[in-house]
């Protein structure tokens, strides 16, 4: 599938997947075409779009191991602010596997095939997938996102992350409020869940096991070992936020 050429949403989608990926050298090198591409978006006001200047310029600038570790440190030691999608849907619920299959399938009727260990729901993923439809499905596809992306995107403003900033775009892009009023009280009043008793809490909580058994749903933990993403991949038929 090529990419989307009558999408003007084809461009920034493609830009946001590279900037919420796992951080590269090749995102560093690339880092002045995604701000061009990012920063020129009319649905920003000017003090997001210097948001978005400087987080990406501070990516680009920053030691590549440095900002790698601080990626780890914002999407995987806890489930809150979680990149893959269906980790707000349904948790550790057992329908997050059909909900998984399913969207394999919908990945492989479009000609795309991942060729990376990332679970299908990896928003970056999902990104990419829509960069390549025509925008109305883009659109839809992203819309039913929206309460996720929300959620992700007020609790990463309360870390005081600049990948909020990344989130910005995206919900404006598709004419979402970055920042609802009872979401960001929400997530001010939460109970963050990557502070270090939080992650002990979890560990000690959670069963010992042998032998083959459920998928494990963070890749957090080998993610420094993966290639490059493939540039393709979706979400599933029906996506609402936790």
């Amino acid at each position: 599938m090529t990419a989307g050429a009558d999408n003007p949403l084809a461009r920034p989608l493609a830009a946001l997947a590279r900037v919420l990926d796992y951080p590269s050298a090749t995102l560093q090198a690339h880092a002045d075409e995604l701000a061009d591409i990012l920063c020129v978006l009319s649905e920003l006001s000017d003090a997001e779009r210097t948001a978005v200047h400087a987080f990406i310029d501070d990516l680009a600038q920053r030691d590549l191991l440095e900002i790698q570790a601080r990626y780890v440190d914002t999407f995987d030691r806890g489930r809150k602010v979680s990149l893959y999608v269906f980790e707000h849907v349904y948790g550790e619920s057992r329908d997050r596997g059909p909900a998984m299959i399913e969207l394999t399938r919908v990945y492989r009727e479009h000609g795309l095939e991942s060729h990376t260990r990332e679970l299908p729901d990896f928003l970056p993923m999902l990104l990419e997938f829509c960069a390549q439809l025509p925008e109305p499905d883009a659109r839809a596809w992203l819309v039913e996102t929206t309460h996720v992306l929300q959620r992700i995107s007020v609790r990463l403003s309360q870390r005081d992350s600049g990948y909020a900033s990344a989130f910005t775009v995206l919900l404006r892009l598709i004419g979402a409020e970055p920042a609802p009023e009872g979401l960001t009280e929400m997530a001010g009043k939460e109970v963050r869940d990557d502070t270090p008793a939080a992650i002990d809490d979890v560990w000690m909580e959670k069963p010992v096991t042998f032998g083959p058994g459920e998928a494990h749903t963070n890749c957090g933990a080998t993610r420094q070992n993966r290639p490059e993403p493939d540039t393709g991949s979706a979400p599933s038929a029906h996506i609402q936020g936790d």
